[in-house]
């Protein structure tokens, strides 16, 4: 059971201690990954215990007559090496007594000898009121009237209803797979959170989350079993109602178990399914009342519900189908054991009933699982800071505490506490591992890079902007055809230009009459009215000037495109509009956009910019290349669809624009065409790779929380 000196000096006080089990225990026999486990409940707790089968056969002899030192003796004669210490033994007891399983004479002072209960209890009530995410208020004992329902949930997990719930969820999948753009642009619309979709959301949630609880409790029920608590959660601040599924942990069929936790599950995508088929058949309420139901369902089981990487039904689900009890805490525990052998160099040669394939498991959940709750928990923060920046900073902090300070700290202690370190240089040289591993991260220069998405565009000269206000009257380059240099193109017509112009030379020449008749007779009024006639004259010349340019000429050789549609004849344009663009084979730049707010970095720090570009019939390859300009101010307007996100872009759109209107402003840019690729298709999404210059993570990290109190304070 374990290794360690034999004997323990606390001995004395539990050898004459006669202990037994509580009447209403009940034992049940389980099998994890071919190996027998024995699990004890008690009823009128509620709560389990799991024992191996050694450890259970010392507890089995225990009646109330056998002290615990006879049992230990009598061990010992019997496995010789392999009997357990006084030390693994007395810790066996006291986990029983804490969990409320063992009775003991009453005549002895029982919280002395094991003091894990209180601790127990008191990790209990730091769980159920002091998790940010999860806080849970018990209400009421739901048994009876479940009992109630016992022949609905009979029914309701049958082969018959399993049946047509998978032919529910095929049809859903292949509604949603066929409406994959419109659903896109109705999230997009929806994640906005208008008051009237908000709205639909809290009416929701609560009964989806009621009618989740409910499938948990008929499923135990289907089960067997009994459902002793239900009361109220709070999920992050919001109010949910909760029943206890504990006692799935002593059905001693697998299946049962993963029924149990996959219920909720089912109940939820079942809803998100029946939202589908409202979302694409229904109009108006019923379609918003679908996509709510989809989104909520749907996505509440992606994040949260049903990841295993959260200790909700996703995890219990997951441990079950692995055959790994106490999975969160097990893996915990191997991680701290792999962390403190490489800082250390001491193995724990303690033997544990896991295999090689378990233990991966375990050291790959560990990671896994830490990384996701944080970055989690750092997202709500985020989401909460932008209406409560005081909770959000809070919960913030709370999460950095929880993933990195505290398991430091309690790293630092139990190697510093570790018997195998022996004496003050080595723990000195242990405990100072992780702090100069954390001073590097802090301080020392890190290379970093920013990468987003780019298309490939054409260079300013290739792009025919309309001269003036003007509607085409006229075209004599078919869109499509190839065009040279000096090329007439269209002819772009002002009317009112037109007139201006009329106007103008008639005022000049009725200006000139005038000063011709008292240039000789009258030098005052002569000089008075010639700035009138050279200010009106330049206003002709403008215009003349203007009306020279209806032709429109290409620039540059190439194929010439229209934007937007290929009718040009009878559009109107304003001034400086995109009218078309004559294309060719080869000449490109590249044009993206960067958040207003990240751009300064960007500007500021760069060391190399790194482009990777699909060539035709070729592999990917990375070039190099360099900023040709960028726009002064910030937009909210891209010049191509296809950096917004309805053209698989890195920025939010405006549902309302045509694809090129972004909710955020960016700063446009443009970058050189790298001189060693040949052709390439105008609208090709390309890779764009920013490489700063080395900076430490802890500068970074304090400009990153800097912007967004900025943006914060900013909404």
């Amino acid at each position: 059971m374990s290794t360690g000196p034999l004997f323990s000096a606390h001995w004395h006080r539990v050898r004459d201690v006669r202990a037994r089990l509580a009447d209403d225990v009940l034992v049940t026999r389980h099998v994890y990954r071919k190996r027998i486990s024995w699990v004890l409940h008690r009823q009128a707790t509620s709560t389990t215990h799991r024992l191996d089968m050694q450890s259970f056969e010392l507890v089995d002899q225990l009646d109330g007559t056998i002290s615990v030192g006879d049992v230990w003796e009598h061990a010992l004669e019997q496995r010789d090496h392999e009997a357990p210490t006084q030390d693994a033994w007395m810790h066996l007891l006291a986990d029983l007594h804490a969990a409320d399983l063992l009775v003991v004479d009453s005549r002895i002072p029982v919280e002395s000898l094991f003091e894990k209960r209180k601790k127990k209890r008191a990790t209990e009530q730091s769980q159920r009121y002091f998790n940010p995410l999860y806080l849970r208020f018990a209400l009421m004992d739901p048994d009876d009237w479940l009992n109630r329902l016992q022949p609905l949930a009979n029914v309701l997990f049958s082969r018959v209803a399993f049946t047509l719930w998978a032919v529910l969820m095929v049809f859903s999948g292949f509604v949603l797979f066929t409406n994959t753009e419109r659903l896109v642009h109705d999230t997009v619309n929806a994640t906005q959170l208008s008051p009237y979709m908000a709205a639909l959301f809290l009416a929701a949630f609560p009964p989806l989350k009621l009618l989740h609880e409910f499938g948990h409790g008929l499923a135990i029920k289907r089960c067997g079993g009994e459902v002793r608590e239900m009361g109220i959660a709070l999920l992050v601040v919001f109010p949910i109602p909760y029943v206890d599924a504990s006692a799935s942990s002593v059905f001693k069929a697998k299946y049962d178990r993963m029924l149990v936790s996959a219920a909720g599950i089912i109940v939820e995508v079942t809803f998100a399914a029946i939202g589908v088929l409202f979302w694409a058949n229904g109009t108006g309420l019923a379609s918003d009342i679908g996509l709510v139901l989809l989104l909520t369902g749907g996505l509440s089981t992606l994040l949260v519900n049903g990841n295993p990487l959260l200790k909700f039904d996703g995890y219990y689900l997951f441990a079950d189908w692995l055959e790994i009890p106490n999975l969160q805490a097990r893996s915990k525990r191997a991680v701290g054991r792999l962390l403190r052998r490489l800082l250390s160099g001491s193995h724990d040669d303690t033997p544990r009933p896991e295999d090689s394939v378990e233990r991966q498991w375990l050291l790959g959940y560990g990671v896994f699982s830490g990384i996701y709750r944080t970055g989690l928990m750092l997202s709500i923060a985020w989401m909460l800071s932008e209406r409560w920046l005081a909770l959000g900073i809070a919960l913030a902090l709370f999460a950095l505490f929880q993933s990195l300070v505290r398991p430091l700290w309690l790293g630092m202690v139990a190697l510093f506490n570790d018997t195998q370190l022996r004496g003050i240089r080595s723990k000195a040289l242990a405990l100072s591992v992780p702090l100069l591993a954390l001073a590097g991260l802090i301080l020392m220069p890190l290379p970093h890079a920013s990468v987003t998405r780019g298309v490939v565009w054409l260079p300013e000269q290739a792009v025919i902007r309309a001269a003036s206000q003007c509607r085409v009257n006229e075209v004599m380059a078919v869109p499509g055809a190839q065009v040279q240099p000096g090329d007439i193109l269209f002819r772009c017509v002002d009317d009112g230009l037109s007139a201006e112009q009329q106007y103008l030379v008639a005022r000049v020449a009725e200006i000139k009459a005038e000063l011709a008749g008292v240039a000789r007779t009258d030098q005052v009024s002569y000089s008075k009215r010639l700035p009138e006639l050279s200010s009106i004259q330049s206003m002709l010349d403008d215009v003349t000037q203007r009306l020279d340019t209806e032709h429109h000429r290409a620039t540059v050789g190439g194929r010439f495109d229209v934007s937007g549609t290929s009718l040009l004849l009878g559009r109107a344009f304003t001034r400086g509009e995109v009218v078309g663009y004559t294309i060719a084979p080869t000449g490109r730049t590249i044009r993206l956009a960067f958040s207003e707010r990240k751009f300064a970095d960007v500007d500021e720090h760069i060391e190399s910019i790194e482009v990777r570009i699909q060539e035709q019939g070729l592999n990917a390859n990375v070039f190099a290349t360099s900023m040709l300009n960028h726009s002064p101010r910030a937009s909210l307007e891209v010049p191509s669809a296809a950096l917004s996100s309805l053209g698989g872009g890195p920025h939010a759109a405006d549902p309302s624009g045509d694809g090129r209107q972004l909710l955020n402003s960016v700063v446009d840019i443009e970058l050189n065409w790298p001189e060693a690729v040949g052709v390439a298709p105008i609208g090709e999404h390309v890779s764009v790779r920013f490489v700063h210059l080395p900076k430490p993570l802890a500068g970074r990290l304090i400009n990153t929380v800097k912007r967004a109190f900025m943006d914060r304070q900013r909404v």
